[in-house]
């Protein structure tokens, strides 16, 4: 289940496609590099900037071909101009923060479209851990495409998209190394059957079961995938396929008193979750109570406590870093008056084992950013360490307001 849109590199082995599911249509040819095909933003199709609204911020740099670096973090702001705060006018292009601190625009990505009803969906755009690919919608012909940001080529993926939806109807998220596209159908918050794409033949296959992709084990084939609903009425469980077998492993329901719930990240047959103060009631509050990490084929649970900074308020499991360190997207509460941070603004190496956190990088922008459509990548690039922000004392959350 979907705690937000965040968008983020998944926790997803690479596998060969030949070892699974069914095919799609096969391979496309690589197109010219970005720098000959990028649309200036002047002339980017009326779907991807609406019309009628004020300028909103400043654009930043349209996107290089190549040199930009890796990429970090990738955003939607909310145009202050704009009476409702949508990502209109200006803020309707993707941001692209690269681990270098610079901002550039994504000229050719659908980033926000109207629905002609004063409302709008987003487009989809997700970063490789590595920073070196991202994967967008195209407006100009509403194509799936990754871009290299070292070459500067433009790799379209054979997965045709509905030509009536409005934004992005599907999930996007790389493999660990970025060679691999997940694609998962997207409906009213309900995950359909995935995809995955082979990156450079732009080749695309069917996940052999439904449920959300979690894991892909290289070396044996197996599968694993997150079916039903964790913490409402039990539902949740572990689904395993490994060759022509599959087996299933219920989620506990709790951990201690609160509710297993949202998202998570398994590999080698182990999976974490961050258990919520209070979901989905009051509020609510998000606030991570524990750590928890699952045998992936029994549903077997540990536990232990985060340690993160009293005022992150919400944090979700992006993917693992190593055997006992898993990757934490964060939002965290500012001081005073100050706007909270979104969803993703802070990320965090989390061990599993003691809870231990390290800040590991942050968002800093001087847009807004729009509803939590944040996506996270890139921490794979350089293992480097962020000076921490000072700690605000907490507000009230959840059922404390």
């Amino acid at each position: 289940m979907k705690i937000s849109r965040l968008r983020a590199a998944a926790a997803i082995a690479v596998l060969p496609l030949a070892a699974y599911g069914s095919a799609a249509p096969g391979p496309t040819a690589p197109e010219r590099p970005a720098a000959a095909r990028a649309v200036p933003p002047q002339s980017v199709p009326a779907r991807a900037a609406p019309a009628g609204q004020g300028a909103g911020t400043a654009m930043p740099p349209a996107l290089p071909a190549t040199g930009a670096g890796p990429a970090a973090f990738g955003y939607l702001c909310a145009n202050p101009r704009d009476e409702d705060g949508m990502p209109t006018g200006t803020c309707a292009r993707w941001r692209l923060a690269a681990k270098n601190g610079r901002i550039f625009h994504v000229p050719d990505a659908l980033a926000w479209e109207e629905d002609g009803e004063g409302a709008g969906s987003p487009g989809a755009l997700a970063i490789s851990p590595d920073g070196a690919r991202i994967a967008y919608q195209r407006a100009g012909d509403d194509r799936l495409v990754v871009r290299d940001l070292t070459t500067g080529r433009i790799l379209p993926i054979a997965y045709p998209l509905p030509r009536d939806a409005i934004g992005t109807p599907v999930e996007l998220a790389f493999v660990r190394d970025g060679r691999h596209l997940a694609i998962t159908p997207d409906t009213a918050g309900v995950p359909g059957r995935a995809w995955l794409a082979d990156v450079e033949s732009g080749a695309v296959r069917r996940m052999p079961a439904d449920g959300r992709l979690l894991d892909l084990d290289p070396a044996t084939g197996r599968v694993t995938l997150l079916s039903g609903e964790p913490g409402f009425g039990g539902g949740g469980r572990f689904v395993t396929a490994d060759g022509g077998r599959k087996t299933t492993a219920p989620i506990p329901a709790k951990a201690g008193d609160h509710l297993i719930w949202g998202e998570f990240a398994a590999r080698d047959g182990r999976a974490a979750n961050l258990v919520p103060k209070e979901p989905p009631a009051c509020g609510p509050d998000m606030t991570p109570v524990w750590l928890t990490t699952f045998d992936t084929r029994t549903g077997a649970m540990t536990k232990v406590r985060p340690g993160l900074p009293a005022d992150v308020n919400h944090a979700v499991p992006l993917d693992w870093l190593d055997r006992d360190e898993i990757v934490v997207a964060a939002a965290r509460e500012r001081p005073g008056e100050t706007p909270d941070s979104p969803l993703g603004a802070y990320v965090y190496a989390l061990d599993v084992t003691t809870g231990q956190a390290t800040l590991m990088a942050k968002l800093t922008t001087p847009e807004t950013v729009y509803l939590d459509e944040l996506s996270v990548g890139g921490y794979a690039a350089t293992r480097a360490t962020v000076a921490a922000d000072a700690i605000a004392a907490p507000k009230p959350r959840g059922c404390e307001d």
